[in-house]
């Protein structure tokens, strides 16, 4: 082999070698970049769906919370609706005990004995005597029980029975219905009975 032969493959050989490590670096440096870019690209698509999630999560909380806000609503409105029916009924089946007790010789004792103890707590005057109209026959009862000069008259409100007493002369007033102590009761028992609101 001639020395110019030698020469020029000599320069080719490290022509190419150059070459062939320039070729190397740019390989490396796309590898390189292209890791990089992958690892950024993975970051920012794990970042991704970690807010998605996140915000699924949420959203899930969210509507889970509102289904049971939304029941214990529900359970609310039904637990008053029962306590409401229990009460009603409870307390119709005193009024009618009540009306079944008005009917007895021991309700004319208790209504004479209110009109006295009331007549003796208002000044001296005039009475009236409030009843319901069924308790009108026993009129000449509790104008003796009031020990005054009274006239008894219907009121039309009182449905199971006591007297109302009235001094119009002072524009005193003492209620002594069944009515009245009836309906007071429902407060204590509803506060009284157990039959609570809490869940």
């Amino acid at each position: 082999m001639a020395q110019p032969d030698k020469k020029l493959d000599k320069f080719k050989s490290a022509v190419l070698k150059d070459a062939q490590e320039q070729r190397e670096k740019i390989l490396e440096e796309i590898n390189n970049f292209r890791n990089t870019e992958m690892e950024k690209a993975e970051e920012d698509i794990l970042h991704e769906t970690y807010i998605m999630i996140q915000n699924e999560i949420t959203a899930i909380k969210n509507q889970q919370s509102r289904k049971i806000s939304l029941a214990e609503l529900d359970g609310r409105r039904k637990l008053l609706k029962l306590r409401e029916e229990i009460t009603d009924k409870v307390f119709k089946e005193t009024a009618a005990r009540i009306l079944d007790f008005s009917k007895t010789a021991e309700y004319i004792t208790l209504i004479c004995e209110s009109t006295k103890t009331s007549c003796n707590l208002l000044p001296e005057g005039d009475i009236i005597i409030q009843v319901k109209k069924s308790d009108l026959a026993h009129a000449e009862k509790l104008i003796a029980a009031s020990s005054r000069t009274a006239t008894v008259e219907e009121n039309a409100d009182i449905v199971l029975g006591g007297v109302i007493i009235i001094n119009r002369d002072k524009g005193l007033v003492i209620n002594e219905t069944l009515d009245l102590k009836l309906m007071s009761q429902k407060d204590w028992y509803t506060g009284s009975s157990g039959l609570t609101l809490e869940l």
